[in-house]
């Protein structure tokens, strides 16, 4: 029996070319950078404000902004439903190509302008040319090189979650799998990182994963329709995520920030909405069909500016905070890194990343997948699709998810 969901009884639609863009999620991007952003410059600890830490030149603001570092939370959802999205029905080599050049133009341009300042700057560390060349092959955690930017540290994970979905896509992604995978994750990832540091400081993709099996499941509801079981996964990764989060992550911003105490009980509520924003900008009708392309622009500078904010903000703060009042030295902080996020984007990512594109997808394998275990549909639609009536909903007429993951490798099971 196949695991697959059952084929229509009459041929579906042809999907449109290219379906509607969530441009509600690229205005969440910028906000989990710009959350990012303020974590760093005021709450974080550094000498760059004459001295004083943030904390103390900034005694109630970073109170809120140090749980700005949910912005990485935020980040990874909306990797779990975009990846998701940009593998299903395509061949693995595309997608390596797709993935590849959205990364590396930009974290290219990142690397070597942040070298460049730590070599220059006074009060910042330099980094050793063969320490740079290992930074922009983005393995730089892997070889245990220390990093150009500490924000480098979540660029690992997402290529380990990339390598996942390509091995999910060799396989064959079908609703069924992926949410049987998304309900196994917790079991496995939740022990291994409170039990087992050792092997989440090599293999940081443990620690995180429910985060990303979030947003894949919140891609099965938008694409498929909601059903019972897709919520109650949800809700186990959702679970899982805030555990680990309250349970590590407060402590991991005490480490590195002054002021109160992290709380456990706010990481967990705050995990939670980064799951809810993602299900609201895609499941909530009215949203999800928003169609402002300014929130689009503003998306396309989150990740230069993600890339290089911090030492870029740094001494720009140690600059202008001799010389005006601390509120205006952050907004003119900002804005420098705003405008150096655009350059970075003007000048080296958008010129690449197409060409790099085509050259790659020429080389890593063929343009149309094999024959789809399924009926192939949008990627985005403005709208989550009822399952239509030769369709079953995720949680009717498929085995239970144990089953689907173990027997995944059965033959003829391949769907790319």
């Amino acid at each position: 029996m196949s695991l697959a969901l059952a084929p229509p009884a009459s041929p579906p639609r042809r999907a449109p070319k290219s379906a509607p863009r969530l441009r509600v999620l690229d205005l969440l991007r910028l906000v989990a950078a710009a959350a990012v952003v303020l974590f760093h410059f005021t709450a974080r600890d550094h000498h760059r404000w004459q001295g004083s830490l943030p904390a103390e030149v900034f005694p109630d603001l970073s109170q809120v902004t140090r749980y700005g570092y949910l912005g990485v939370h935020l980040f990874f959802v909306i990797s779990g439903f975009v990846i998701l999205a940009s593998a299903w029905g395509r061949p693995v080599g595309s997608f390596a190509a797709s993935r590849l050049s959205r990364l590396y133009p930009a974290f290219w341009a990142a690397v070597l302008v942040t070298a460049t300042l730590r070599y220059l700057w006074p009060g910042f560390e330099a980094r050793s040319p063969s320490e740079v060349l290992v930074n922009l092959t983005m393995l730089q955690d892997l070889f245990g090189v220390p990093r150009v930017d500490g924000v480098y540290w979540t660029l690992w994970v997402e290529l380990q979650f990339y390598l996942l979905i390509g091995v999910f896509m060799r396989i064959g992604i079908t609703a069924s799998r992926v949410l049987g995978f998304a309900a196994l994750v917790p079991v496995a990832t939740v022990p291994a990182t409170l039990l087992f540091p050792d092997l989440i400081r090599t293999f940081t993709l443990i620690e995180w994963l429910p985060l990303f099996c979030a947003g894949m499941v919140v891609h099965l509801m938008h694409r498929h329709g909601p059903s019972r079981l897709a919520w109650l996964v949800l809700a186990v990764d959702v679970a899982a995520s805030a555990w680990t989060s309250a349970a590590r992550t407060a402590g991991a911003i005490d480490r590195v920030a002054s002021g109160p105490a992290t709380s456990p009980t706010l990481m967990a509520l705050g995990v939670a909405a980064c799951v809810g924003l993602v299900a609201g900008a895609t499941l909530i009708p009215r949203v999800a069909r928003v169609d402002s392309r300014a929130l689009t622009r503003a998306g396309l500078l989150t990740y230069p500016l993600y890339l290089t904010h911090e030492y870029i903000g740094w001494a720009s703060i140690e600059v202008l905070s001799s010389r005006l009042a601390p509120y205006l030295t952050l907004l003119l902080a900002v804005g420098v890194c705003l405008l150096v996020a655009v350059l970075v984007h003007v000048v080296a990512e958008r010129p690449v990343q197409q060409p790099m594109r085509r050259w790659l997808e020429a080389r890593l394998g063929p343009s149309q997948p094999s024959q789809p275990s399924q009926p192939s549909q949008p990627s985005q639609p403005s709208q989550p699709p009822r399952p239509s009536p030769g369709v079953p909903s995720i949680d009717r007429g498929v085995l239970p998810w144990a089953a689907a993951v173990a027997t995944s490798t059965a033959p003829g099971a391949r769907r790319r």
